[in-house]
């Protein structure tokens, strides 16, 4: 056996070993620094009254917020565990239980949030009246208290089947698989598919009104409302964000 293989091989692993070190704690720091100025530059934007009177604006109001509460505090727990000291993920039953619940019920209200900007701007920009109606901000307020409700409530059962192992983790078997399912398609696939859904049929919506609408004068456009234009200018701009 060569017995000189092992030393070369450790001394050649240390460069990438402190590299990986490097990344692991300082990228953290530069998602949260950048996360939390994102999200606090969308929340400036949509308060603005033209957009916060806006049902995708609202919608997009709403997930600033928990996307602030998502990075801040997934962000800043895991940095605390891996290199302030904190023992917490490994001695505290509720912690445990508690924070792997929070990482994954506030990040899908934000997933669902934008879902619903991109369905509101499917139905603002539908041929169909009817359609037209759900894109009122009266509906938006309620379509927010059921994402944020079928947000936190499709989670509970990570408050039940986390603990630790001795790490906090999910419990073996059926369940693991379960959860893995869970991620994979209610915070993944499904929502992100009905984007893409919704996105297209904005399309083909806006597609649609062109073809019904007449070729008219620069005269006759100077005739519109100011104020109607800058709607119009800005649900252009809100379905441009939505999808």
């Amino acid at each position: 056996m060569n017995t000189t293989s092992s030393p070369v091989s450790t001394t050649s692993l240390l460069p990438i070993q402190v590299a990986t070190n490097i990344v692991n704690y300082y990228v953290p720091i530069i998602i949260l620094v950048f996360g939390i100025v994102g999200s606090l530059c969308n929340f400036i934007t949509f308060t603005a009254p033209q957009l916060r009177k806006s049902s995708c604006g609202f919608y997009f109001l709403i997930a600033s917020i928990f996307e602030l509460l998502s990075i801040t505090f997934g962000l800043i727990s895991r940095f605390a565990t891996d290199y302030l000291g904190s023992t917490l993920n490994t001695t505290s039953t509720a912690y445990c239980k508690l924070r792997a619940y929070l990482v994954s019920a506030i990040p899908l209200v934000v997933t669902y949030l934008v879902l619903l900007s991109s369905i509101d701007r499917s139905m603002s920009s539908s041929v169909n009246a009817h359609y037209r109606s759900f894109s009122q901000i009266k509906m938006a307020y309620r379509a927010t208290i059921v994402a944020i409700l079928l947000g936190f409530i499709s989670c509970l059962h990570i408050l039940v089947f986390y603990d630790l192992r001795p790490r906090c983790a999910t419990m073996p078997g059926v369940y693991a698989m379960f959860d893995s399912m869970f991620v994979v398609f209610w915070l993944g696939i499904i929502p992100h598919a009905l984007m893409l859904i919704f996105g297209i049929g904005t399309i083909m919506n806006i597609r649609r009104k062109k073809r019904r609408i007449t070729i008219v004068t620069d005269r006759r456009l100077s005739c519109v409302p100011v104020q109607q234009k800058r709607e119009s200018k800005t649900d252009v701009q809100l379905i441009a964000v939505s999808n």
